[in-house]
């Protein structure tokens, strides 16, 4: 076991004929210079249910520390070339252990000096062979309850932080339409009736109103994403006649706007319609922002499944964008007032009826979204 990697043996308690189980709930380090000793270390412990990772010296356990958190550390003291101390000591150096528990197993009674110094180190614990299978379970389990709890808290602190964050971005950019929305409204209240102004400023007002009443819906969507699937009410549609009246719409809004429609194959089946407009409106709307008010929907369908793909042939996506570009707040360069959760939307509409949302994007091709969705909704969903 010269190398760390042969080393890195986890073995995660499945039991004989158990088969692949999931991941364990958290890591422990043995660290023992004796096969015979890991052996019975492991059966000791695989009852726990957690993984178990062996080392047969210091430099291999501080090889596995770099790569692994581990929920509590079992390290010999009496160990050839690095002891248990000397290994110890390095972890410590190197910043590679800061709050891990640590239990020392000794086989011999230590001197003040060496308790005295192990409890320098961080040692919360000490063993002495022969071990007693129970009260070392026992110990091991506390570090490992203790390790989950403290993972949990934070995790949830920076769930917290998250929406911290997530309040902060809303606020901000739900100032501006804000703002827009009392100014147009206090210049009306001074204008006489007649005045041929108010026009303008109404549809200002309008749209202001607008984007802070998708701001907000956007925003309900994605507490409602976080806490499980978006609710869907399905009735029976064509997807073509669906696309169809988007461009309808969005071409109304803005003239100078093109977006080219084809279909072909069977593009019916069961969808919610709101739901789809939606998400079909936040693609087709990304489309023309980038494509500079061009774009195109193909509607493709083959009796089980139905693909919508929304094209522009403006500037591809940047390559740091791709692995986080259906996340929530995200936003790439110059993308506008929004709050960053279009496409994370768009895929949770898209699983919530049991499909998914793909992209590809190069300079040559231009970038396409692509909607899958199954025509009927699955026997198990």
């Amino acid at each position: 076991m010269g190398d760390a990697t042969q080393a890195e043996v986890a073995r995660s308690a499945t039991g004989p004929g158990k088969g692949e189980q999931e991941a364990p709930i958290a890591k422990i380090l043995v660290v023992d210079d004796r096969p015979g000793n890991l052996f019975a270390f492991r059966e000791l412990l695989e009852p726990l249910g957690h993984g178990i990772l062996e080392a047969t010296t210091g430099e291999e356990a501080i090889a596995l520390i770099a790569r692994h958190e581990f929920a509590v550390i079992l390290l010999d003291v009496m160990m050839p070339a690095m002891d248990g101390f000397a290994t110890l000591s390095r972890m410590r150096e190197r910043l590679l252990i800061r709050s891990t528990p640590v239990i020392m197993i000794t086989a011999r009674d230590l001197r003040g000096e060496e308790v005295e110094r192990a409890y320098a180190l961080g040692v919360i614990d000490f063993v002495t062979k022969p071990v007693h299978a129970e009260v070392l379970r026992g110990k091991v389990a506390s570090c490992v309850s203790l390790h989950v709890a403290n993972r949990e808290l934070r995790r949830r602190e920076a769930a917290l932080n998250m929406k911290d964050r997530q309040i902060a971005v809303l606020a901000h950019d739900l100032r501006n339409p804000l703002n827009t929305v009392t100014a147009a409204v206090q210049l009306l209240a001074r204008m006489p009736e007649a005045d041929e102004r108010k026009g303008p400023l109404l549809a200002r007002v309008e749209r202001g109103l607008t984007r802070m009443n998708g701001m907000i819906r956007d925003l309900l969507d994605y507490a409602r994403a976080g806490t499980g699937a978006i609710p869907i009410v399905r009735e029976r549609m064509d997807l073509g006649d669906l696309a169809r009246d988007l461009i309808d719409e969005f071409e109304i809004a803005d003239p100078d706007r093109r977006i080219d429609l084809s279909r072909s194959g069977e593009t019916t089946g069961s969808w919610d319609r709101a739901r789809l407009y939606q998400a079909l409106s936040n693609l087709v709307g990304n489309a023309t922002h980038y494509g500079h008010g061009n774009a195109s929907i193909a509607v493709v369908g083959d009796g089980s499944d139905v693909e919508i793909s929304v094209h522009n042939g403006g500037p591809p996506i940047l390559p740091d964008l791709f692995p986080v570009i259906f996340e929530p707040f995200r936003r790439g360069d110059g993308d506008g007032p929004g709050l960053g959760l279009g496409l994370y939307i768009v895929r949770a509409i898209a699983r919530a009826h049991g499909g998914d949302v793909t992209v590809m994007s190069s300079a040559e091709q231009g970038t396409t979204f692509t909607l899958r969705l199954p025509s009927e909704p699955s026997t198990n969903s």
